[in-house]
């Protein structure tokens, strides 16, 4: 993986770098540079089969359900996420005041825009789950969830288009291990439903 170290930029030796040349710079400030070829090492591909985003099922490996979104329940005005047995896993409410999330166990009840709220220069948003912080960045066409705040960012999780109104979102081993399933699976409904949530 390629990163810019910014002590490497100011002249400062570093050990994953020493030969003076310094990566293409940051494209998001201070976020690092990554290239193009990273990938989520040991992930998972979920595929979200339907038009709608907002009532779909989640796939996972040998095409066995994972999750179904759910925006019929009890009225529009909200999105319930449940696993592949039924139990509700978070829910999602549509106001116009900003959209309200809540994941069972993981995130309480709180406004989309304090749960994933968008940096400064609003070029990409923080996620806070499990005592850590993330950052989703957009790249190209993708959306992808790396560490914050540490030396080397780590890819945890991408979510793509593709054709026929298909979202696919990767999660690596190591957030699975973390417990960052349902809330990547959350992230990628809002962030990918077309509907305002901030």
């Amino acid at each position: 993986m390629n990163i810019t170290n910014p002590y490497a930029q100011a002249g400062w030796s570093s050990s994953g770098n020493s030969n003076g040349s310094a990566p293409p710079p940051s494209i998001f400030g201070a976020l690092p540079w990554f290239s193009e070829d990273s990938d989520p090492s040991s992930s998972i591909s979920l595929h979200l089969f339907n038009p709608d985003i907002l009532n779909s099922t989640l796939m996972g490996p040998q095409s066995r359900p994972y999750f179904r979104v759910i925006n019929n329940a009890p009225s529009r005005d909200f999105t319930l996420i449940q696993n592949r047995d039924g139990g509700s896993v978070a829910i999602i409410e549509w106001r116009e005041s900003g959209a309200v999330v809540e994941v069972r166990d993981i995130i309480r009840k709180q406004l989309v825009s304090t749960w994933l709220p968008l940096s400064g220069d609003q070029k990409y948003r923080f996620m806070n789950a499990r005592d850590r912080t993330m950052v989703w960045v957009p790249k190209n066409e993708l959306v992808e969830l790396y560490t914050y705040g540490t030396t080397t960012p780590e890819l945890y999780a991408r979510i793509g288009s593709q054709r026929e109104g298909k979202i696919t979102l990767e999660i690596s081993s190591t957030a699975m291990q973390i417990g960052l399933l349902e809330c990547c699976v959350v992230a990628a409904i809002l962030l990918r439903s077309g509907r305002i949530i901030d």
